[in-house]
């Protein structure tokens, strides 16, 4: 059993951390634009000075960053990768400092940001566990009083006089985790260790996180499972770019945070399908007699707003001008939902659908048909549209193939294709 202690009566802001106008920069190198050189030809050149120094730029990581973070509240951190959630953590850890700024933190911290990151390979489990305890700031004799509870909690008994190079993975991750949470901290910083390692480990990581929460630690969560933000967390901060773009209940700025990735990820879906095209072209996903063209097609939502990145729930709509070119004999057209491997995932056709086109569709002039989904209820995944005018024999008058991709995205981890409404009932 875990044994922690709450937040000390007397040091009432024990677990308090306050960011003051914080900046951090990462010096870039680049190579001069006379690309690589040998180490002759580099001494030459300082010799003679024939060429510049290599320019070098800065990346700004963190600008002017102030927030304040109470004692016992439980924060998740948010953002696309680069955005500077793991630059701050390794800020208030102490691994990095500020370029600018300053930051007060109170009390003892714990970091969980590169399990076991500390560990010599040569060294035992035993060795391992007083070398990182003296890192964390606890003295041989706290190390003595800990040290069966972080063996067994870790789950290494048999093997703790082994070096740790002989560990596998998961073991090396144990150990990491139970000496950083055996510290005993008033600040817990966690930096995506809770998504790796296996399903044990990953709900032994859950249970304590609850259990120091309970405990009134200080919790700074950095992560991309939002639903962890939203489960553990009493405010949430969304970075972009180093500054705080949105900040609350962390329900509503996760919300922001997810529509904001779906319109970006809407236009960077509609420059990638741009490039495809042209480097691709059509032709090879398009045949038929030319009897009927299908001229536009365009994915919209239930609203009729365009739109190519969906959830689970949203219903789909796909609108499709086409032109009929001479009299037919009989016109049937049909759509498909075909997964990016090639799985088809759903097909029909008027036909099927038993819908009798008017006479006057079979001759020749323009119109548009409509295909309504309710709710997609897929997975997340990419998908392909197929759309397709024929004759009820299958002669295809003009078939589009994967022409037309969707996303769908979505919380739930549900694996396969289809998404049902489901609950659970446990008696």
């Amino acid at each position: 059993m875990l044994k922690i202690t709450g937040n000390s009566p007397e040091k009432t802001d024990n677990g308090l951390v306050q960011i003051e106008n914080v900046s951090k920069r990462f010096r870039k190198h680049t190579l001069s634009k006379r690309g690589y050189s040998t180490l002759k030809s580099r001494l030459l050149a300082k010799i003679f000075r024939r060429e510049a120094a290599p320019d070098r730029s800065y990346l700004q990581v963190l600008k002017n960053l102030s927030v304040k973070i109470e004692s016992g509240k439980s924060v998740g951190i948010i953002g696309h990768n680069g955005s500077g959630k793991s630059t701050l953590l390794k800020l208030i850890s102490g691994i990095y400092r500020p370029d600018s700024g300053r930051i007060v933190k109170h009390g003892r911290i714990s970091a969980l940001i590169e399990l076991g990151a500390g560990f010599h390979p040569d060294f035992t489990g035993r060795e391992n566990i007083y070398l990182g305890g003296v890192m964390y700031g606890l003295t041989r004799k706290e190390i003595d009083e800990k040290y069966n509870d972080i063996v067994a909690y870790a789950e290494l008994e048999d093997f703790i006089d082994d070096p740790v190079r002989t560990y596998s993975s998961g073991m090396y991750m144990r150990l990491g985790f139970s000496l950083a949470v055996h510290t005993d901290p008033d600040i817990l910083l966690v930096d995506e260790v809770l998504a790796v390692g296996d399903a044990s480990f990953i709900h032994r990581c859950h249970d304590t996180i609850s259990y120091f929460r309970r405990s009134g630690k200080t919790i700074i969560l950095v992560t991309h499972d939002l639903a962890s933000v939203v489960r553990w967390c009493d405010e949430a901060i969304w970075l972009d770019g180093g500054v705080i773009k949105k900040q609350g209940e962390p329900k509503l700025v996760v919300d922001s945070y997810m529509q904001y990735v779906q319109r970006q990820e809407e236009h960077n879906f509609l420059e990638s399908q741009e490039t495809i095209d042209a480097v691709t072209g059509k032709d090879e996903h398009r045949w038929g007699n030319g009897d009927v063209k299908l001229r536009a097609v365009r994915i919209k939502d239930a609203q009729g707003n365009e739109k190519h990145v969906f959830s689970p729930e949203e219903g789909l709509q796909l609108e499709v001008d086409y032109q009929v070119n001479k009299q037919l004999e009989d016109l049937v057209f049909g759509v498909g939902i075909v997964r990016a491997d090639g799985i088809c995932v759903h097909g029909t056709n008027t036909e099927i659908a038993e819908i009798k086109l008017p006479e006057q569709k079979l001759q020749a002039g323009q119109g548009t048909y409509t295909y309504k989904i309710k709710r997609l209820g897929l997975v997340s995944d990419s998908y392909y549209l197929d759309v397709a005018a024929h004759k009820k024999d299958s002669t295809p008058y003009d078939y589009h193939h994967m022409l037309y991709k969707f996303s769908v995205r979505s919380e739930r981890g549900d694996i396969g294709v289809f998404s049902p409404d489901y609950s659970w009932e446990i008696k």
